[in-house]
């Protein structure tokens, strides 16, 4: 089997974010099907701990301890070139505040198998919606979310932007467009950068209908602050004028993207 290789930055937080993450993981996920490397960002709240003596009860994990917060992009790449040395066909992105249901990454990968072209693929996530007249919360979206998922009539759809909160990238993705942009550390737009990249290098991209994961929003984020994300945002624009117009209409269907804004050149 092929395994999967799983990146997770984390830092602090660790009850919140960390430690219900791991026991979701291992409890939805077959232990023989992923490799998972966790990227510690100088974490002081007992994560470090908690880290190496999970890692001593499970032989599929492999630890980097930073020193210092390097942020989202730099913790990532750290991952991912540790990745790359081994021989996995696809490498997942996670933040470490995703909670699991069964199967989920079987089910995203089979997405990547009805077309070849795709280069990532998100599960879904709700975003909390109101199912039955209830939100999906943290203690009922395993009984609720497979209703959720009867919603679409189709196994995937096509995005400007896969959820980077949970994505999964084939290999030759990060081959060809090499690693992410440090640039906008901390965090924040480094996820719509790749993106656009994958998509420039002729990649397709697209979220499952037929997985799913419950995201903690801005459980891990939520300490960045608005100046850095200002000034990520304009780094982003500069380097894709096209993707300037795209986010600042809030559309997410690229090709429907391109066509109006040729035609709106022309007027």
């Amino acid at each position: 089997m092929n395994k999967t290789v799983i990146i997770t930055p984390a830092f602090n937080k660790f009850e919140m974010a960390t430690k219900p993450f791991l026991q979701s993981l291992y409890q939805y996920t077959d232990e023989n099907s992923f490799d998972l490397i966790i990227i510690d960002n100088g974490s002081t709240d007992g994560t470090v701990e908690y880290l190496e003596n999970f890692a001593k009860e499970h032989s599929n994990i492999r630890l980097i301890l930073n020193k210092e917060n390097l942020g989202y992009s730099k913790a990532n790449n750290q991952g991912i070139n540790l990745a790359l040395e081994g021989n996995y066909k696809y490498i997942g992105l996670l933040n470490n505040d995703i909670l699991f249901t069964p199967d989920w990454l079987k089910n995203t990968l089979e997405v990547f198998e009805l077309d070849k072209q795709l280069g990532m693929v998100s599960p879904r996530d709700a975003g909390r919606p109101k199912i039955f007249k209830k939100k999906l919360t943290s203690d009922n979206y395993i009984s609720h979310y497979e209703n959720y998922l009867k919603r679409f009539k189709k196994p995937f759809k096509y995005m400007l932007e896969p959820l980077f909160s949970c994505v999964i990238v084939k290999r030759e993705v990060i081959e060809k467009i090499g690693l992410m942009d440090e640039n906008f550390t901390p965090a924040f737009w480094e996820d719509q950068d790749y993106c656009l990249r994958a998509l420039y290098a002729g990649f397709s991209l697209a979220t499952s209908n037929i997985s799913f994961v419950f995201h903690n929003h801005s459980t891990t984020s939520s300490g960045v602050n608005s100046e850095v994300y200002k000034r990520n945002e304009q780094y982003f624009y500069q380097k894709h004028p096209l993707g300037k117009w795209i986010w600042e209409h809030k559309r997410s269907n690229v090709i429907k993207d391109i066509k109006n804004y040729i035609v709106e050149g022309l007027e």
